[in-house]
């Protein structure tokens, strides 16, 4: 057996193993607590595990755990929809009343309506427990993912502060400036030095100015137009105030590289307007580019990419973000809104 294969499967096979096992060791707890009465043997256990009763409320348990696992935790509670999370539970609570006051034989000495179920029982015990673990299970491990996606997301981001393949591009360009020995060589080197040094000081901080992130995106734009077509139109305005407001480093570039990156063919109508205002605490960032026919190497990895960058946005900015992509057949089109500190 291809070893790529058997690895996912052997894992499969020892998750439902090991969830065989508790629950086996779950269900049992009641024959443990079952009292010696005269007359009355405890039997074995799997005698006591097969009782029509005990099998039926087996099943509500695991039925009401996988149900909250997988679906009421994480797409009701997790996402604050207390009011739907609310009827969940009154729904399982239902679930067990109506199953357990159905089995129960007929005493003479129950009160009104059998409500007698809801007094200690080895049934509420168990479905107690099984309710906290299934919430806490299932709290535990999306908090687990979400710190495995954020330290993802981040290794990304790291390992991709500056595209190569703009790097390659503009050293080429600085050498063709210095080779006609061109007045724009010595500020292309200046612009370039500039972002690597942004790049190297502050890509490890949670949060850096605003300005030297603009300034990094201008310097980004200027060398990018030094190579580029002159029939290519390129529009950059930035509006607004960049002093003592602070971002989260390497959220915006990636939009701007995509333009750059889908937008340009020297034989087609390449259009890209780059506008960003500032207004009191909010950014509002819109990249449109007109969609033309690009060759890429797929061996050139090009930054961070839109999706990783999203990721990113809902890693950093929950809740103080808007972002819409318009993704036409001519056009493509981001627009994004930041709250910012």
């Amino acid at each position: 057996m291809d070893k790529t294969l058997s690895s996912p499967v052997l894992k499969k096979i020892l998750a439902v193993c090991t969830h065989a096992v508790l629950w086996l060791a779950l269900l049992s707890l009641p024959y443990f607590f079952k009292p010696d009465l005269p007359g009355h043997p405890r039997g074995t256990l799997l005698d006591d595990i097969l009782l029509p009763p005990r099998i039926a409320n087996g099943l509500l348990l695991i039925f009401v755990f996988y149900l909250n696992y997988f679906l009421v935790i994480p797409h009701l509670y997790l996402r604050k929809r207390f009011v739907l999370f609310g009827a969940s539970i009154v729904f399982n609570i239902g679930l067990f009343v109506l199953l357990n006051y159905s089995m129960m034989p007929p005493r003479i000495d129950l009160p009104p309506m059998g409500l007698v179920i809801l007094g200690p029982s080895h049934n509420l015990f168990l479905f107690i427990i099984t309710y906290i673990l299934s919430f806490t299970t299932s709290v535990y491990n999306q908090w687990q993912s979400a710190i495995q996606e954020k330290m993802q997301t981040e290794i990304s981001f790291l390992k991709a502060q500056i595209n190569p393949h703009f790097l390659f591009n503009t050293l080429n360009t600085i050498y063709s400036l210095t080779i006609t020995q061109s007045e724009e060589a010595p500020d292309a080197v200046i612009k370039l030095s500039g972002m690597m040094r942004y790049a190297i000081s502050e890509s490890d901080r949670n949060i850096v100015s605003l300005k030297k992130e603009l300034d990094y995106i201008d310097n980004y734009i200027a060398l990018q137009s030094m190579r580029i077509p002159a029939k290519v139109k390129l529009q950059h305005n930035i509006i607004g105030s960049r002093d003592s407001l602070c971002i989260a480093p390497f959220v915006l570039i990636p939009f701007i590289e995509n333009a750059f990156k889908h937008g340009i063919n020297a034989e087609e109508d390449s259009d890209i307007r780059i506008n960003i205002q500032i207004d009191n605490r909010e950014l509002h960032m819109t990249v449109t580019n007109n969609k033309v026919y690009v060759q890429h190497n797929d061996d050139i990895k090009t930054g961070l990419g839109i999706n990783k960058t999203v990721g990113r946005l809902k890693i950093l900015y929950p809740g103080r973000h808007d972002l819409k992509i318009h993704d036409a057949d001519d056009t493509f089109m981001v627009s994004l809104k930041l709250n910012l500190t």
